[in-house]
């Protein structure tokens, strides 16, 4: 009788390579978005009675900009974990190291302030 072949490793692979391509393909458009967005502002810091507010504005949209791709690379990983919790096999049965990221789920809840499941409302 022959074996079955468990399609689980590949899954698992396949979404840890999706998981590092949408990682290191936001960090290369992030990148690129940065070099684009700075060409206005370093005109705009030429122009002195406009330089200062230029200065802090450039500040923010850095900020932000940084923020969305970091949300990004962040949804990713969650949802890679996700995939990796609700595959039922052990992935060092298999020879696949553990992901080197878990979800701090107890800073999470303090970030957004909601109890812990189960806990009583006060």
């Amino acid at each position: 009788m022959s074996q079955k072949r468990s399609v689980e490793p590949h899954l698992r692979g396949l979404v840890d390579l999706i998981s590092a391509s949408i990682d290191e393909g936001t960090r290369q458009v992030e990148s690129v978005h940065r070099r684009i967005a700075d060409i206005p502002f370093s005109v705009l810091g030429k122009i002195k009675p406009i330089a200062p507010v230029s200065s802090v504005v450039h500040m923010i949209e850095k900020k932000i900009t940084h923020s969305a791709y970091d949300t990004v690379r962040f949804v990713s990983k969650v949802g890679a974990q996700a995939v990796h919790n609700a595959l039922p096999t052990d992935p060092v049965r298999h020879g696949i190291s553990k992901p080197d990221y878990l979800i701090d789920h107890e800073a999470i809840r303090q970030q957004t302030g909601k109890k812990k499941p189960g806990s009583k409302k006060s």
